[in-house]
């Protein structure tokens, strides 16, 4: 069961049709292809830079004794994308001014979607939005506006 961080637009409602829906867990694709997975998520300069060194250590596979660093380093390399690319996803997303209006434990996207609308119409209709679904998580930590998430934190707490 993956967690979905549900994002909306700067100034929009909770219930926006605009609302990304972002998996916070391992990403096979990102595993697989994590040069490209990036570059399609529009991470220009860090899907440039990823691809740069998987060719560096394809050249360095070719060297006597260093095809099993390489493939060492290109696997960590993978593990990395595809663990912590969502949360560059949202951290991108934060840094826009999106803003972070809850997180839904669910199986897949059509069920974190079901459960957020019929959430956040409940909500509307009933006009007591006032627990997660207004607090402004772009602003709840420091600079870094990640609000815990992800698995290299800068202050320190994992």
């Amino acid at each position: 069961m993956a967690s979905y961080l549900i994002m909306t637009p700067p100034g929009a409602p909770a219930d926006d049709e605009r609302a990304r829906f972002i998996a916070d867990g391992f990403s096979w694709p990102a595993f697989l292809f994590p040069a490209l997975w990036l570059m399609s998520k529009r991470a220009w300069l860090l899907g440039i830079s990823v691809a740069v060194l998987q060719i560096l250590l394809i050249l360095l596979s070719a060297f006597p004794g260093g095809f099993t660093a390489a493939l060492i380093m290109h696997v960590a390399l993978s593990l990395l994308v595809s663990l912590e690319g969502p949360v560059f996803l949202f951290r991108k997303l934060a840094a826009r001014d999106w803003t972070l209006r809850s997180i839904i434990p669910a199986r897949d996207l059509e069920t974190a979607e079901e459960i957020y609308f019929s959430n956040s119409a409940a909500t509307t209709d009933a006009k007591s939005a006032t627990a997660l679904s207004s607090f402004e998580w772009s602003t709840a930590r420091g600079p870094d506006k990640s609000g815990g998430l992800g698995f290299f934190e800068p202050y320190g707490e994992r």
